[in-house]
């Protein structure tokens, strides 16, 4: 047979449900209200967006600059640059697409040494002035704008 609960039964087991009621509202307000994170702006010097590649854009450059990206780019652009890596963060993978050619207009020679000497902090680009050359950097731009080029028929 079921016995009744005592008063301080109920309140106790009223005060539980109440807490984890409490408890269940926090969680869920934490999850739902977390906003994503902005990406954070390229440093641009002034002038830099206008600075040409200071190297031939020749067979040796470009193999240059491919062996380089392999080793330094392909995690995250991929193997052909269209930003599938194994550690590209999917929600730019649009904006890593480097074959893209309508993101050409945006993105000069300069534009991609500073992207590429500067890195940002999100979506995560490491900077490359603490571990490469700028005739290294320079290279690695020949080859990404190579990627960008329509193929020619």
């Amino acid at each position: 047979m079921i016995r009744p609960m005592s008063q301080t039964q109920r309140t106790s087991l009223v005060l539980s449900l109440a807490g984890l009621a409490v408890m269940a509202t926090a969680v869920s307000a934490r999850t739902v209200v977390t906003p994503p994170a902005q990406a954070t702006r390229w440093t641009i010097p002034t002038g830099g967006a206008a600075e040409t590649n200071p190297l031939p854009i020749n067979a040796a450059t470009l193999a240059g600059g491919k062996k380089l990206f392999a080793a330094k780019c392909e995690r995250c652009h991929g193997p052909a640059g269209k930003g599938d890596g194994p550690d590209a963060d999917a929600k730019y993978a649009d904006t890593m697409d480097l074959t893209n050619v309508a993101r050409a207009p945006r993105n000069s020679d300069g534009t991609v040494f500073y992207k590429i000497w500067n890195g940002r902090s999100n979506p995560k680009m490491p900077t490359f002035s603490e571990d490469t050359s700028k005739d290294q950097a320079w290279a690695i731009v020949a080859y990404a704008q190579s990627l960008r080029k329509p193929p020619s028929s």
